[in-house]
């Protein structure tokens, strides 16, 4: 779907740059095409400033005893407040209890481009009880994407499974649980990708900014063969002169806490911040045709994905048991 304040035309142009950028490489395309984008923007930005916003872009919230079970909207976030306080994970999960549990585990700080600031290192292995000790003295690194939950059924058990259940799909595939462990203060970058998501805040808070998928545009996305899609703009500084239609964006800011349960679909543009120290868990799962609902350009173009390829992705990811689309460093 294209944003509503832009012209047909114009979206069918901007989405020709896409996918010549993603075959041409960033640099033979600004030589290229670089002129023809800069006119393109330049004429969505004069008709954007004048036409009408349609239907606003929302995040749906429920609160306890306005819910039995969720009902994933298609295209809206939605947090179910209070969700997840009975479950075990929320019950007795606490960065002591990994320590104890789990404090020799070697865990990988998966620093991919566009999930990380420009500033942080690549790739670097840690015990879990040094990170979280490193972390309480306030280092800013970062687990995200760990499988810890996904190759541990006893932590697996922690989790309301009926539940979890409610949010599938007919024909999704390749269901994953990732865990996040940061401290006060991390924080990942604007990125989006194909497997819609439900996300159990366990310990802790998290802030979260959402924008609908065709918000790419505006957020000035740029295609560069990854498995996942990302951008650098600030969400906080809309006059950015490198992000010159980021003012049309529709940002939406929600806070999170132990306890809630979150759900997002396929290709939903997010942001995230820890206010506190914060454990939570992903669970997702590919769906194609919500997927290819969202966006059939983001969900084609994955398919041509070099960075790592797709094919060498699902089988270092049979080959290793891990989920090698977050486990590269290119």
């Amino acid at each position: 779907m294209k944003p509503y304040n832009v012209k047909t035309s114009h979206w069918y142009a901007y989405n020709a740059l896409c996918v010549a950028e993603h075959f041409l490489g960033h640099k033979l395309y600004q030589r290229v095409l670089g002129g023809a984008e800069t006119s393109l923007f330049e004429k969505i930005d004069a008709h954007a400033a004048t036409a009408p916003l349609g239907e606003p872009f929302r995040v749906l919230e429920f609160q306890k005893g306005e819910y039995d079970y969720p009902e994933p909207h298609p295209y809206y976030p939605a947090i179910y407040r209070g969700a997840a306080d009975d479950w075990a994970c929320t019950q007795k999960w606490s960065f002591d209890f990994f320590k104890e549990k789990f404090g020799d585990k070697e865990m990988v700080l998966t620093n991919n481009v566009g999930l990380v600031g420009q500033e942080q290192a690549k790739f670097e292995t840690i015990k879990l009880s040094d990170f979280i000790d490193q972390m309480q003295a306030g280092s800013k690194k970062y687990i995200k994407f760990s499988q810890m939950i996904h190759e541990n059924s006893g932590l697996q058990d922690d989790f309301n499974g009926e539940w979890l259940q409610r949010f599938h799909m007919t024909s999704e595939f390749k269901k994953l649980f990732f865990m996040f462990m940061g401290g006060k203060g991390t924080a990942t970058p604007i990125h989006t990708a194909l497997p819609p998501t439900v996300f159990v805040q366990v310990y802790g808070s998290k802030k979260w900014n959402f924008w609908p998928t065709s918000d790419r545009l505006f957020l000035g996305v740029r295609p560069d063969r990854r498995t996942y899609y990302h951008s650098d703009a600030d969400p906080y500084n809309i006059s950015d002169p490198k992000f010159p239609l980021q003012k049309y964006a529709s940002r939406r800011e929600v806070t999170i806490n132990a306890g809630d349960v979150l759900w997002f679909p396929a290709l939903v543009w997010h942001q995230v911040e820890n206010p506190t120290d914060s454990i939570g868990v992903a669970y997702k799962f590919f769906h194609l045709p919500s997927s290819f609902r969202s966006s059939k350009l983001l969900t084609s173009l994955f398919f041509f994905a070099t960075k790592p390829f797709i094919f060498k992705s699902a089988l270092m990811s049979k080959i290793n048991k891990r989920e090698y689309i977050f486990n590269n460093e290119q």
